[in-house]
């Protein structure tokens, strides 16, 4: 029955939704589905189809009681894509920055000092927590769920800390890019290999910074 009570609360439902476009789209769908089955039930005993939808709808619950479930699962998908985007995104910034690194350092005299490599140790090492983090953050999404109760408040957590990570890593690696005598030549960034690499740390923090943010509205 196009337009009839099920349609009218399934566009309810979905507006009042917000996350992943693919896991909202299955709940919506799966919600859709069950009320329809109900409908069809109904009709069964003999009820015309507009009565049936309307008792289905009845039965299933009020959009403002239902939705904060909903929206905790969408929260949690969101803040499973976050945190595997942020490992992906610190483990590929890793390996281009070291490639690019060694490459640069191969027609330098350079040594770096005492203060730099303490700078760039806590880089990497910030950056190896970090992947280890992001990856027990969004098993924690996921079938971390089956263990402990997971919520909202974590999914905005995750949303906040991928931001954090990018404000850190950006602060962090302009600055051994400034003490680095490879950026203040033309050599390493007019190679292939320097405005990939520089493709790819302009891209990845706004990629996670986006995916930050939607995690935080998602959760809200």
């Amino acid at each position: 029955m196009a337009g009839g009570p099920i349609d009218a609360y399934v566009a309810s439902l979905r507006g009042a939704l917000r996350g992943p476009r693919g896991a909202k789209a299955d709940l919506v769908r799966e919600a859709r589905d069950s009320l329809f089955d109900a409908a069809e039930h109904y009709e069964r005993d003999g009820l015309d189809r507009a009565e049936a939808e309307r008792l289905a709808v009845d039965e299933f619950g009020d959009v403002r009681e239902l939705a904060p479930d909903y929206q905790r699962e969408l929260a949690l998908a969101q803040a499973r894509r976050t945190a595997l985007l942020v490992a992906l995104a610190v483990a590929t910034q890793t390996v281009v920055s070291e490639i690019a690194w060694r490459t640069a350092a191969t027609s330098w005299s350079w040594q770096p000092d005492r203060f730099y490599a303490i700078l760039a140790n806590t880089v990497d090492y910030a950056g190896y927590a970090v992947f280890v983090g992001a990856l027990l953050a969004a098993a924690t999404c996921g079938i971390g769920t089956r263990f402990r109760t997971v919520g909202r408040p974590f999914a905005r957590a995750t949303g906040i800390a991928a931001i954090t990570v990018v404000g850190f890593f950006l602060l962090g690696g302009a600055a051994l890019s400034l003490l680095s005598p490879a950026w203040h030549t033309a050599t390493l960034a007019a190679t292939p290999l320097g405005l990939t690499s520089a493709a790819i740390t302009t891209a990845l923090p706004a990629w996670m910074l986006y995916s930050g943010f939607r995690c935080i509205r998602a959760a809200a």
